[in-house]
């Protein structure tokens, strides 16, 4: 199972230039839950950004944490789950989406064009 979020306006600026520096010298991007996705190691992560479905990435590690610290910005987000993943791709084409609060599950990407007017 996939998941489906959303970066939140005020935060589009911090996560290019995350994004920037984590293709430059390698690493990871992570982002913290209050539960436990129902996700595992290989599923994708699926980013909304300004009513877009711009890309996603590869998810390495599920794992408990008291809060995770961005290297980029020195900021904690606090969370008792964070899901760790890298080996980003750019969707070839965009792909039409509300942006939400929260979390959506998805069934590859094929649920996602099928549920786009919904």
């Amino acid at each position: 199972m996939d998941i489906l979020v959303t970066t939140p306006k005020s935060e589009i600026d911090t996560s290019r230039k995350e994004g920037e520096i984590v293709e430059a010298e390698g690493g990871y991007w992570f982002r913290t839950f209050k539960f436990r996705p129902k996700v595992k190691k290989g599923d994708k992560i699926y980013f909304v950004e300004a009513g877009l479905i711009k890309g996603y990435g590869i998810i390495f590690e599920v794992s408990q944490t008291k809060g995770e610290e961005c290297e980029v910005t020195g900021r904690t987000w606090k969370g008792n789950w964070v899901v760790k993943y890298n080996n980003w791709h750019w969707l070839k084409y965009t792909i039409p989406f509300k942006g939400f609060q929260g979390i959506r599950y998805v069934d590859r990407l094929k649920e996602l064009r099928s549920n786009l007017y919904k």
